[in-house]
């Protein structure tokens, strides 16, 4: 699917209330249409922050599954190291669940503890692929008498990949005061 038949996926920021003509939200809203129900949004401060988190309203909202982009806004000039943080807890938290995944390989099943480390998820398919093993791990998790069981539950949603974007704003270029 990808960018070709983009433009017929709901997208997941409905509104901005930024300046008439902004040439920014338009892509927003592109990202959100590819990215969306696994977005993680790395904001800063600027026309950005205002707009997309204009309290206590959001233009960022959820599909039918109740997944949506998680946005949260970093002040100035560090936006790039708010974001690669992001990153690289989602990393670490998928690392860990991975981790459990292969300590529990017995009560869950090889097959699809294999299947869960070692997924593909560079494309949409993938992505999909894996929300299905993750669901069919977490219903095997619920019946399950190990200990660890309830950690690798709280973490489970994190064997999906995230993608994580680093929108900038005017205050992230050093133009305010300036």
């Amino acid at each position: 699917d990808g960018l070709r038949g983009s433009q017929l996926r709901q997208p997941l920021f409905e509104y901005s209330g930024a300046c008439s003509g902004c040439g920014e939200t338009p892509y927003v809203k592109l990202m959100t249409q590819l990215f969306g129900d696994r977005m993680l949004i790395a904001n800063a401060t600027g026309c950005s922050s205002i707009y997309g988190g204009n309290l206590p309203s959001t233009p960022y909202t959820v599909n039918g599954a109740g997944r949506g982009p998680a946005w949260s806004n970093s002040l100035f000039e560090d936006n790039a190291e708010f974001g690669l943080g992001m990153r690289l807890a989602a990393d670490q938290l998928m690392g860990y669940a991975q981790q459990l995944v292969k300590a529990l390989a017995s009560g869950i099943g090889g097959d699809l503890a294999d299947a869960l480390v070692g997924a593909d998820q560079r494309e949409e398919a993938g992505i999909v692929e894996q929300r299905r093993r993750v669901a069919l791990l977490r219903d095997k998790l619920a019946a399950s008498s190990q200990p660890r069981a309830k950690e690798l539950a709280g973490v489970a949603e994190w064997l999906i990949r995230r993608s994580v974007w680093i929108i900038g704003g005017d205050g992230w270029a050093y133009d305010i005061g300036y």
